[in-house]
């Protein structure tokens, strides 16, 4: 065998490998666990991008028979639903270079279509609806919870009353449940599709260009969704409300993503370290109102156009 064919192999396997450890984390450690699960689709992309579609779907294949080989048949589907597919279609994306709102859209409904899918296929064998067996996980991971507290040491008292408002917490989160899915799609679709690319630059698959760096525009008509699901959220009617709130959700997720990239922007025209990003990173996950800014500095980039300057030499964002 030619030495650049056993370069691909080797890479081919560590990719399948690295893809199968973070979907095996996901279901073997709590919480950090789920975290890391979400880049299960990024070795896969970078499969496809570098090796080839053929090889790529064979990996989907052997991951799967792993996942089910390691935590069982039900996980497998899952894991073919809710990471192969949504690897396979963020791959094209980068491939046909795609704009990112574009392959981020793409991907993030063929994740949503997929879930549902799944959600159908295990009410179906359940016996019941789709909402009777979302209400059955729900109290299932509402008892659990109360359990891992009383583990860590909260006092039974305080148990209680979080155990009372446990019908309370469930009915909110079958409500809100389409717009928080939609939100954690778009922005999981987002990290993989942008650390993918980055690695297809850096592994010369892909050109690098004006269209490589984190670059976010949202049509400007998508301003009239915001505002016409906030103002179903302030019109008091039950249902309405619902949809306005879910619409809200998703929406400010979107915006979220286009003030990211004005914040990278102009990082890269201040040209500051590195470790700012980092940094920004950091305040992002300890600080809410630092979202909510960002949210707003992207919603109001219709009207300012925070980047009408442009970088020095190709521009990234």
């Amino acid at each position: 065998m030619k030495e650049g064919s056993a370069t691909t192999v080797a890479q081919g396997a560590a990719l399948c490998v690295a893809s199968l450890l973070l979907a095996l984390v996901g279901g073997m450690i709590p919480i950090a666990g789920s975290v890391f699960s979400l880049l299960t689709p990024l070795p896969l992309i970078l499969l496809s991008l570098r090796v080839g579609r053929g090889v790529a779907l064979l990996g989907v294949f052997a991951v799967g028979i792993g996942v089910a080989g390691l935590l069982g048949p039900g996980h497998a589907w899952f894991f073919y639903i809710q990471f192969g597919l949504p690897a396979m279609v963020l791959a094209e994306a980068i491939r046909r270079r795609w704009a990112p709102e574009v392959s981020v859209a793409v991907g993030s409904l063929t994740v949503v279509a997929g879930a549902l899918a799944g959600l159908f296929i295990l009410a179906w064998g359940a016996g019941g609806s789709i909402l009777d067996f979302l209400t059955h996980r729900l109290d299932i991971a509402v008892r659990d919870a109360m359990e891992l507290y009383s583990k860590m040491g909260v006092a039974p008292d305080e148990v209680g009353l979080l155990f009372g408002s446990g019908e309370e917490i469930r009915t909110f989160l079958l409500t809100t449940s389409p717009g928080l899915f939609m939100a954690a799609a778009l922005l999981t679709t987002s990290v993989n599709f942008f650390l993918a690319r980055r690695g297809a630059v850096d592994g010369t698959v892909v050109s690098e260009g004006p269209a490589t760096g984190f670059t976010w525009r949202v049509p400007d008509w998508l301003v009239w969704v915001f505002i016409g699901s906030g103002a179903l959220l302030l019109s008091g009617l039950p249902i309405a409300k619902e949809i306005g709130f879910n619409g809200l959700l998703v929406m400010m997720t979107v915006y979220f993503l286009q003030g990211l990239a004005i914040a990278v922007f102009w990082i890269r025209r201040l040209r500051l370290s590195p470790f700012v990003g980092f940094l920004g990173v950091v305040l992002l996950l300890l600080q809410p109102l630092l979202l909510l800014l960002v949210t707003l500095v992207g919603l109001f980039d219709i009207w300012v156009v925070f980047r009408r300057h442009s970088l020095p030499g190709s521009p990234d964002a």
